[in-house]
């Protein structure tokens, strides 16, 4: 059990907590939260507890079910990651041709700088990398939908979560993919740089395709 000096009682150490597990699987996708066990678990009241998974539903990560209560959301099948992949190419396309036709290149530095983070995570997977990877993979298409400049479009895309629910995949596979995915980045970018349009539409959305079908390979 977890001491309270250890960690305090707060909603953002249970949130961290019940991600990680989310994410490799000790708490498995359809799996019932049992909230009693829980709490005499990681000796905590059911407060912080019911926020945490408050936080997390609203990222699609648990569902609550009416007179039954939350549970860990389903893996999306074949069919929904195809729908999610087609809308985030509709959205990040546009972004890319926004961000270039109105010269908005001062978002390079930031796009270099979560790229270049990437590379440091080392392939071997531990569930904190898994993490610490999804979430500089996310930043990065974030910032790319953020300079786009379309609050509409980054407001729909934000609330996706996509980077969450594929994320969830890699410790299925066992590694990320660290060379594939930042070297993509790479191409993107330099595609913004030169202002080349179609250039950076094709790499945004080659990167989107093939890195579901990497994930996927398992």
């Amino acid at each position: 059990m977890i001491k309270e000096k250890e960690r305090g009682e707060t909603t953002e150490y249970v949130y961290n907590l019940l991600k990680g597990r989310i994410f490799d699987w000790s708490l498995s996708p359809g799996e019932k939260i049992n909230i009693r066990h829980l709490t005499r678990e990681i000796n905590i009241s059911a407060i912080p507890l019911r926020e945490a998974l408050s936080r997390l539903h609203s990222e699609k990560l648990v569902v609550l079910e009416p007179n039954k209560g939350y549970r860990v959301s389903a893996i999306l099948d074949d069919y929904h990651m195809a729908q999610m992949l087609e809308a985030r190419i509709l959205m990040e396309t546009h972004a890319v041709r926004s961000i270039i036709r109105s010269n908005r290149l001062t978002i390079i530095d930031e796009l270099l700088r979560l790229t270049e983070r990437m590379f440091t995570i080392n392939s071997g997977c531990t569930n904190k990398k898994i993490l610490d990877f999804t979430h500089l993979d996310q930043q990065f298409h974030l910032a790319l939908m953020r300079a786009g400049e379309n609050p509409f479009i980054y407001e729909a895309y934000e609330k996706m979560h996509c980077h969450l629910h594929i994320g969830r995949f890699y410790h299925v596979k066992g590694e990320v993919d660290q060379k594939e995915a930042p070297s993509e980045h790479m191409n993107i970018i330099q595609a913004i740089r030169t202002r080349d349009v179609l250039r950076a539409e094709e790499a945004i959305s080659s990167h989107i395709r093939d890195s579901i079908i990497r994930l996927l390979e398992r």
